[in-house]
C-alpha cells in the first residue's frame, strides 16, 4: 500500500503514454511560477465570486479557465449531485472549438459516474480505485484513444463533490509538477464547485417558490379545474424543464368500489382533462378518454396511491395500444411520474377515493430527486384541493339550484292559486251578478202572472159580467196558468237533465210534421201580435230523424220562443233543415235566423249560461227566465248534438243584426235499452 506522498506523484500506468515532452514541461514550470498554487486558486475564487451568470455558465468558465492554465487539449469538469439522484453537470472545454467528436459520448457517460461519497482524502485517480480508475481508463479508450489523460476529485467537508479530468495528445505526459498542481488546484474547484451547487440549490429554491406562488394564484383565480389543470402543467413543466404533463381524471363504473385498492382491478374510465407539451405545435384534442382496464399504469399508480409512482427509465405513456391513440397524443417517454390526486377521506379508517392521477414525463433517462417528488406531492395536493372545491361548489350550486327551482315552482304555485282564487272571486261575483239578474227575471216571471191572474179573478166575480168579457178572462187565466206551468216545466227539466235523470226514448220523426205543428202554434201566436211570419225550408218531403221526440220539440220550440222575441215586427224568421254526410255518419242540420236585436261579441260566449240574459232584456219588458237558451243546450248534449250561434249586422242595415243559431244532430240513432 502507497503513502499519501507516493500517491500524489504516482504516474499513471498507461502503455501508450510516450515519454516526458521538455517543452511542454517548461512551459508549465513558468506558468506554476508565475501564479503559484495559490495563484491558480485565487483565481478560480475570483472567478467564482464575480460571476452573475448561471451555474452553468461558471462550470463551463472554470472549465476554460483550467484547460488554458495547464494549456492541454481538452478539460472536463464534472459537479456530482451529492444531495440527490440527478444526473451530474458536465463542462467540456476544447482548444479547438470545432473539435467536439467525443463531447456527446464524454457527457453522456460521465452524467452516471458514481463518485466515492466517503472519501476523505484528495488525490489522483490512480489504481488504488481501480473500479472508478478502469470505468475512466475503458472511456477513454473507447472514445479518444489518441489522448492521454490526468484526473483527480475535488473533496469538500470529507465528500467527493466534483471530477477533474484533462486531456492531451499522446505525445505527450504527464510531470510530476503537473500532477501535483492539479492535485492542489482540486481545494480551489471543490469550493468552487461547492459554490456552484449551493447556487443551483438557490436557484431550483428559487423556481420552486416562483413556483409554489404562482399555482397558489392560479388556484385562489381559476374558476374552472381545466383552466387550472393546463396553467398547472405549463408552470410545472417548465419550472421542472419537462417534455411533457398531463393530468387524467377517473369516472368509476362502480362508485362505491373505488375507494378499495385490494389488489382488483377497477373498472371505468379515464379522461385526458388536460395536456402540455413542451414542443407547443403539437396540438391536444379535448373530449379524450380510454378505459381504465387498457393502461396497466394507471392501474399500478392506483394501486399505489396515495404514495407516488415514478420510473427513472423506460416507460412509454400512455401504455395503450397505437389503435386506441389519437394522432396528436402518441406515447412516447423513458422517466415517468404519476401523482394521485387523492379526494378527501370520510374517516381514519377509510381510504380516500383517487380522483385522478398528474403525469409528468421526460423522453429521455431522469432520476428525480426527493426536492422534486416533495414539490409534485404539494402540486397533487393543491390540485386535489382545487378539485375538490369546485366540486363542493357545483353541489352547492346543484343544492341552489334545485332549492330555487323548488322556490320557482312554489311561487308559481301560489300565483296560480292566486290567479284561482281571482277566477273564484270573479266567478262569485258573476254569480251574484247572475243571482241578482235570475232574482229580477224570476221577480218579474212570477209577479206578472200572479197579477194577471189575480186582476182575472177579481173581474170574473163581478156579477153582471158578459159572456165575453167572461171568456177573455178565463183565456187570460189560462195563458198565465200555462206560462207559470212552463217556468215550473223548465226548472224540473233543467233538474233532471243536470243530475242525469232525464229520459231518453229515440224514435222516428217526420220533421216535415214536427216543423209544420210548431209552425202553426208561432204563426197563431207571434202574427198576431207583432206581424212576424216563419218561412221553412226542408230538403226532402220526408226527412226523417231517429231521436228522442219530446226533446227535440222542446229545443225547437224554445228556439222559435227565442226567435220571436227578439225579431223586429214585420220580419220573417227562417228555419231551415237537411241532411248533410259527416265522417261519423250522416247529421240533420237545422238554422234558425231573425232579424232585428243582435247579441254583443261580450255576451255571446255566454249565451248559454243559466239564468244569462241579455243587457236591457228586462228593462224591455222582454219575457224569460235565462233558462231557455241554457236548457237547450243541455238538451242538445243529452241528443248528442251540437248547437252553435252567430250575430252579424245586416249588409243592408248597419242597425239590424242576423241571429242565427245552428242545430246538427245525428240522423239515425239506436235506441238506448
Amino acid at each position: 500500500m502507497m503513502s499519501k506522498a507516493e500517491r500524489r506523484s504516482y504516474q499513471l500506468p498507461h502503455s501508450i503514454i510516450p515519454q516526458t515532452n521538455g517543452e511542454q514541461g517548461d512551459a508549465l514550470n513558468i506558468m506554476h511560477n508565475a501564479f503559484g498554487i495559490d495563484g491558480i486558486g485565487s483565481r478560480i475564487l475570483q472567478l467564482i465570486l464575480k460571476a452573475d451568470c448561471g451555474s452553468t455558465n461558471i462550470l463551463s468558465s472554470l472549465t476554460t479557465k483550467i484547460g488554458s492554465l495547464f494549456a492541454v487539449d481538452a478539460c472536463i469538469v464534472v459537479s456530482s449531485q451529492t444531495n440527490d439522484n440527478n444526473l451530474n453537470q458536465i463542462s467540456y472545454w476544447h482548444k479547438d472549438p470545432t473539435n467536439y467528436s467525443i463531447k456527446d459520448r464524454l457527457i453522456k457517460e460521465l452524467s452516471h459516474l458514481s463518485l466515492n461519497k466517503d472519501q476523505s482524502d484528495r488525490h489522483l485517480i490512480d489504481d488504488s480505485k481501480p473500479h472508478l480508475f478502469n470505468f475512466l481508463e475503458q472511456l477513454f479508450q473507447e472514445t479518444s484513444p489518441t489522448l492521454t489523460w490526468l484526473g483527480t476529485m475535488t473533496v469538500y467537508q470529507q465528500q467527493a463533490n466534483g471530477l477533474i479530468l484533462l486531456l492531451k495528445s499522446n505525445s505527450s505526459t504527464w510531470s510530476n509538477s503537473e500532477q501535483e498542481l492539479l492535485t492542489q488546484t482540486s481545494d480551489s474547484m471543490a469550493i468552487a464547485i461547492s459554490q456552484i451547487q449551493l447556487q443551483q440549490k438557490a436557484q431550483t429554491k428559487a423556481r420552486y417558490q416562483s413556483l409554489l406562488k404562482n399555482l397558489s394564484r392560479e388556484i385562489n383565480y381559476s374558476s374552472h379545474p381545466k383552466l387550472l389543470f393546463n396553467r398547472c402543467l405549463t408552470e410545472v413543466g417548465t419550472t421542472l424543464k419537462l417534455d411533457r404533463g398531463m393530468v387524467l381524471m377517473l369516472k368509476y363504473q362502480n362508485p362505491l368500489q373505488a375507494k378499495s385498492r385490494r389488489n382488483k382491478p377497477v373498472k371505468g374510465t379515464v379522461e385526458i382533462a388536460s395536456v402540455w407539451n413542451a414542443n407547443q405545435n403539437l396540438e391536444f384534442e379535448d373530449g379524450l378518454f380510454f378505459s381504465f382496464n387498457q393502461s396497466n399504469l394507471c392501474q399500478q399508480a392506483w394501486q399505489n396511491a396515495p404514495q407516488c409512482l415514478y420510473f427513472q427509465a423506460d416507460r412509454l405513456f400512455p401504455d395503450l395500444d397505437t389503435a386506441n391513440l389519437p394522432d396528436t397524443l402518441p406515447n412516447q417517454g423513458s422517466a415517468l411520474l404519476m401523482m394521485p390526486l387523492m379526494g378527501k377521506k370520510n374517516n381514519n379508517t377509510s381510504s380516500a377515493v383517487v380522483l385522478g392521477f398528474l403525469v409528468l414525463q421526460h423522453n429521455c433517462d431522469y432520476y428525480w430527486s426527493e426536492d422534486e417528488l416533495d414539490l409534485i406531492d404539494w402540486v397533487g395536493v393543491q390540485i386535489s384541493t382545487a378539485v375538490m372545491h369546485h366540486q363542493t361548489l357545483n353541489q352547492v350550486q346543484s343544492i341552489v339550484d334545485e332549492r330555487t327551482a323548488q322556490l320557482k315552482w312554489s311561487l308559481d304555485v301560489q300565483a296560480k292559486l292566486s290567479e284561482k282564487m281571482r277566477q273564484h272571486i270573479d266567478q262569485l261575483q258573476k254569480l251574484n251578478q247572475l243571482k241578482d239578474d235570475f232574482m229580477n227575471s224570476m221577480s218579474h216571471e212570477l209577479k206578472t202572472p200572479l197579477t194577471s191572474m189575480k186582476i182575472a179573478i177579481k173581474m170574473l166575480r163581478q156579477a153582471q159580467i158578459s159572456p165575453q168579457m167572461r171568456e177573455k178572462y178565463l183565456n187570460i187565466l189560462e195563458q198565465e196558468w200555462n206560462r207559470e206551468y212552463s217556468l215550473i216545466k223548465d226548472l224540473l227539466t233543467l233538474q233532471q237533465v243536470e243530475s242525469g235523470e232525464l229520459d231518453y226514448s229515440p224514435q222516428e220523426l217526420d220533421l216535415n210534421q214536427t216543423i209544420e205543428h210548431l209552425s202553426q202554434s208561432f204563426n197563431h201566436k207571434w202574427h198576431s201580435d207583432k206581424g212576424i211570419n216563419l218561412e221553412t225550408k226542408i230538403s226532402e218531403p220526408n226527412l226523417k230523424i231517429n231521436t228522442d221526440g219530446s226533446s227535440l220539440t222542446h229545443i225547437l220550440n224554445e228556439l222559435l220562443l227565442n226567435a220571436g222575441k227578439y225579431s223586429d215586427a214585420d220580419t220573417t224568421i227562417e228555419l231551415s233543415a237537411e241532411s248533410q254526410t259527416t265522417l261519423r255518419g250522416k247529421d240533420i242540420v237545422i238554422a234558425i235566423a231573425n232579424y232585428g236585436a243582435g247579441i254583443t261579441p261580450e255576451e255571446l260566449p255566454h249565451i248559454f249560461d243559466k239564468f244569462r240574459r241579455g243587457q236591457g232584456v228586462t228593462d224591455r219588458a222582454v219575457p224569460g227566465t235565462g233558462l231557455g237558451l241554457a236548457l237547450v243546450q243541455y238538451l242538445v248534449e243529452h241528443l248528442n248534438g251540437t248547437i252553435e250561434v252567430k250575430s252579424e249586422l245586416l249588409d243592408s242595415d248597419d242597425s239590424i243584426f242576423v241571429t242565427t243559431f245552428v242545430l246538427k244532430l245525428p240522423q239515425f240513432q239506436p235506441a238506448i235499452s
